[in-house]
């Protein structure tokens, strides 16, 4: 279902990855924020902080939590006072509330390691224009009549005004249809690598760990890597290639499957396993693990992402594995015991 921009009722991004078994639940991660977020707000009283040590005190794993606040100072060092304090006095039903609480609650649980932290500010995914959750896939209409459709947890802001369309990628992956424009505006999307710009074209952009991936369904897109404009390439429809702010890669054909995650499908061939959890993994929220002793192992087929579990009991029925449920958040999938 396509809804018009500004739509953005959905939690902004809420990936991270949960600790094993012994290690602190989003639930007690969320409590470790609010308390945060509560000291932050004013000079706390002596009632208040006599309550907040009777928490850390409470349970082992409440202090696990707060001595992860601790350990990500730099992480909360990039949120500003004044916007933290304006979430808490907004009350727990505000959007504004919510989308802190959610996103420093997944900082906490992946012990400030997620991919969230690496690849952005986390500040400016939590509020971002638009955003999409951990396994969902969102279309929005642009103001120019084309559309974009959100992979799992990616987030954008729009900076259309009467010179330009630039759609700024913070985070995640998005396919682009774009729209002839009146104004002859020319179109971009703004990476941490530098610009994509569309010539009438049909696109995906990701931004992963070290570089941005971009492949072309339709038209064409050039790559303007942000500290090198003498390595600009232009990719035709049929071609994918990365970039850096340095170089952009030599283009290669597209692969079967390249955007069927906008259809809600995950289309491999002959993929190692480790790399097809890997990407499974983006679907889900938690730590999803593969034994290295089975990491060699092929995977192939066309997998509805609505249904993750599905889809790892799926792979024991055709590869010599098992799949080991600590808990919701935490899975490991191991070689089977009756293989040799």
């Amino acid at each position: 279902m396509v809804s018009p921009i500004p739509v953005d009722d959905s939690a902004a991004s809420r990936s991270g990855t949960a600790a094993g078994p012994s290690a602190v639940t989003p639930a007690v991660a969320r409590q470790a924020v609010q308390w945060w977020m509560a000291l932050q707000s004013k000079n706390p009283g002596a009632a208040q902080l006599a309550a907040w040590e009777a928490w850390r005190k409470a349970d082992p794993q409440h202090e696990a939590a707060w001595q992860r606040i601790e350990s990500m100072r730099s992480q909360l060092a990039q949120i500003p006072l004044p916007v933290a304090r304006a979430a808490l006095a907004a009350g727990p039903a505000s959007k504004q509330r919510r989308r802190t609480v959610q996103l420093l609650t997944a900082l906490v649980v992946a012990g400030g390691g997620a991919a969230l932290v690496r690849q952005s500010n986390p500040w400016q995914v939590a509020m971002a224009d638009v955003a999409s959750a951990t396994g969902e896939i969102r279309t929005v209409q642009l103001p120019d009549g084309g559309s974009m459709t959100l992979n799992t947890a990616s987030a954008i802001n729009l900076r259309f005004d009467d010179r330009r369309r630039v759609v700024q990628l913070l985070h995640g992956e998005i396919l682009v249809q774009t729209a002839p424009d009146r104004m002859g505006r020319p179109f971009f999307v703004q990476t941490e690598a530098g610009l994509a710009r569309a010539v009438g074209t049909r696109f995906t952009v990701r931004q992963r760990d070290k570089d941005v991936e971009v492949a072309v369904l339709q038209g064409a897109v050039e790559l303007l890597p942000a500290d090198a404009p003498q390595a600009a390439r232009l990719l035709q429809a049929g071609e994918s290639a990365s970039f850096t702010p340095l170089q952009a890669s030599a283009s290669t054909p597209l692969k079967d499957g390249d955007a069927a995650w906008a259809e809600g499908m995950l289309v491999v061939s002959h993929m190692r396993l480790d790399d097809f959890l890997a990407e499974l993994a983006r679907y889900r929220r938690g730590r999803l693990g593969c034994d290295p002793a089975i990491a060699h192992l092929s995977v192939s087929g066309a997998y509805p992402l609505a249904d993750t579990d599905r889809i790892l009991t799926s792979l024991t029925s055709a590869l010599p594995i098992e799949v080991h449920r600590f808990t919701r958040f935490w899975i490991d999938v191991r070689p089977a015991r009756n293989s040799s």
